[in-house]
Order: C-alpha cells, then sequence, then structure tokens
C-alpha cells in the first residue's frame, strides 16, 4: 500500500506528520498531488485553540494525479488550485441566485489537511491555471486573495472613497492594493507596530502595494492621525485585524461609512464592547465576510498572473513540508520578516 505524508495539529502548537494511504478518487472526485501550501492565520489559531487533533492546510495549488470514472473535465497531469469550500449548487439559496449563503456547502478541512502530499477532492473543487504564469508557491496566494476579494465585495468602497485597511498581513496587503484599484482616494494602512522586524517590513510592503499612509497602533495615535487627514472620517474601514481593533474603526469611520470585517479571535479575545448609540445616530454599517464558499478564484488568478497582485511581495519563505515546525515558527515570530509562508512538496 503506497502512503503519504499529512500535518496535523493541536494546542499548544503540537503537530503529528501522519502517514496515510494515498486515497483512491470516487466517481465524481479527483486526487490532487499537492504541490504547494500556504500557511493561513486560521492554522495557527488552530495550533493555539482547537483541543482535538486537527488536520492542516488549506491554501493548496497541485496537479491532478487522477480522476474518477464520471470526471470528464479533468486529466492527469493538469495544474490546479484547490477550494476548500464549495457551494453545492442545488440548495434554496444556491437556486435563488445567492451561493454566497449555501446550506451544504462541501469541504474537506474536517478530515483532510492541505499540508499532504496528495488531497482527494470533489472534481468541481479544482480550477485550472497557467503553469508558465504562476508557480505553484504563488498560485498557492489565489485562496488569500479570494477572501481579501470578497471582504472588498462586501464592504463596496465607492471611487475616491477615503479607506482604512486593519492589519498588514498577506490579506490586508493585497485589500491595499485592491482599495486602491477600486478608485480609493487615499488608503491609510494600519499595522500593530513598527518596532518589531515583521511589523516594520508589513508596513514597508504595504507602501509597496499602494498605501498612502502607514500608520501603526503601539507607535501612533491612529484616531489623531487619521482625523487631521480625513476630519469627517473615513468611509470604509476594511478590518482584517483582530476584532478589539473594532472600537477605533468606528470612531475613524465617517457618518455612514460601511466597516467590513474579516479579523477573527477566539477566547476571550472574540469579544468586544462598543457605544451602540453612538454606532446607531452614526448610521454606520458593519458588514462581516466570511469567505465560505471560496468564490473569485478565476479573478484572483488572473490578477497574480498579470502581476496586477505581484505575489513576490507577499510569498516571503518558502519551507518543504518535513521543515513544517519551521515554517510554523516562522509566521508566528514577529523577528521574523514573514507575510506568506508556503510549504513545498
Amino acid at each position: 500500500m503506497k502512503t503519504m505524508r499529512s500535518l496535523w495539529g493541536k494546542a499548544p502548537f503540537q503537530f503529528e506528520l501522519r502517514e496515510l494511504p494515498i486515497p483512491d478518487p470516487a466517481p465524481d472526485e479527483v486526487v490532487v498531488r499537492v504541490t504547494a501550501c500556504g500557511v493561513c492565520g486560521t492554522d495557527l489559531h488552530f495550533l493555539r485553540h482547537n483541543q482535538e487533533w486537527t488536520p492542516l492546510g488549506h491554501e493548496v495549488a497541485g496537479v491532478i494525479a487522477a480522476t474518477g470514472s464520471h470526471v470528464r473535465d479533468w486529466k492527469e497531469g493538469e495544474t490546479v488550485i484547490v477550494e476548500n469550500h464549495t457551494a453545492c449548487g442545488v440548495c434554496a439559496p444556491c437556486k435563488n441566485g445567492r451561493a454566497l449563503y449555501c446550506q451544504n456547502l462541501t469541504s474537506y478541512m474536517e478530515d483532510r489537511a492541505g499540508f499532504a502530499d496528495y488531497l482527494r477532492v470533489r472534481q468541481d473543487m479544482v480550477q485550472s491555471y497557467d503553469a508558465q504564469a504562476l508557480s505553484p508557491q504563488q498560485a498557492a496566494l489565489a485562496e488569500p486573495l479570494t477572501v481579501a476579494l470578497d471582504l472588498l465585495q462586501r464592504a463596496d468602497p465607492d471611487l475616491n472613497d477615503e479607506v482604512a485597511v486593519f492589519g498588514p498581513g498577506s490579506i490586508g496587503l493585497m485589500l491595499t492594493r485592491l482599495a486602491k484599484l477600486r478608485g480609493a482616494r487615499r488608503v491609510f494602512l494600519v499595522g500593530s507596530n513598527r518596532s518589531t522586524p515583521r511589523g516594520r517590513h508589513r508596513l514597508q510592503v504595504g507602501l509597496q502595494m499602494g498605501a498612502d499612509v502607514v500608520l501603526s497602533e503601539a507607535e501612533d495615535d491612529v484616531l489623531a492621525a487619521i482625523k487631521a487627514a480625513v476630519p469627517q472620517g473615513v468611509q470604509r474601514v476594511l478590518v482584517t485585524a483582530p476584532p478589539r481593533t473594532l472600537p477605533l474603526a468606528f470612531e475613524i469611520a465617517c457618518f455612514g461609512a460601511i466597516i467590513g470585517l474579516i479579523g477573527i479571535e477566539f477566547g476571550a479575545g472574540a469579544e468586544v464592547t462598543f457605544d451602540v448609540n453612538a454606532f446607531h445616530f452614526k448610521k454606520l454599517q458593519l458588514r462581516a465576510s466570511h469567505a465560505i464558499p471560496n468564490h473569485y478564484f478565476p479573478i484572483a488568478l488572473d490578477l497574480l498572473a498579470r502581476r496586477v497582485i505581484d505575489p513576490d511581495l507577499l510569498s516571503s519563505h518558502i519551507f518543504s513540508l518535513n521543515d513544517y515546525e519551521k515554517a510554523f515558527q516562522t509566521l508566528a515570530d514577529p523577528q521574523q520578516t514573514a507575510i506568506k509562508v508556503v510549504l513545498t512538496t
């Protein structure tokens, strides 16, 4: 029996690189040989909070290795990325043109790791990409870019809006560029600090991605700086940082502003308090984005292939799957200049 590697983890930062049988596809499935998979902040959350063993990795690029008997649209050797959540297409929301709210999602994340040699998925969970335009580690950036695109769509900035982005991780940096592409007058990128190599580097990359002003919560008076530049407040705030930043987001927002939220935290950090009356009387809107199912992959892959979003600015560290512990340590260490860490097989 042929076997493969599959990476699992649980709190506190425990790992198991399991040896499992290489899967065979069901009639409507494909097996993807994984070539690259990015480390997401969600993986770090799993390692900090999950008490049970959890499969890790969901930003997958690979090659079709096997196809089921009913599969006609895919052939062995085609380069693909893998959606981690796909709409069913048949529930009421899907049939009503609202697949964003699908009630019968398909996902591999409960029992299959993206950090593996092979991944078995339903045939409609893969999208092709041009291997001449993108390396596997570059293509793996498509998944976090779809998350950024989803938040952009939810917050829907208008031409010439003043925009603030909270959190200069890979998604926040992508949103900085996307907001400029949508015609933002200025983008204010806010990070937690610039005192560490990671914090400083990410803000510097933010300037390269198009940020007009970069600010640090630890070293700057963010409220005063933004209000000095935009006395009425900004029209859009895109929050990829932890929920604790929401009260500040509400303060810098203008009357009638929209705040888009993708940032998450677990434990006590998941709860925030704010003045609901002030929120109400400013006519603010808070719109949560949870990019499940995965939409916008064709757009994401095109933006990366044309270097409209430059993958080389974001894909900062590449490790082999066997070096998983060093990879995770690099992303978690503020002394490292990591943005997106990718594992290759």
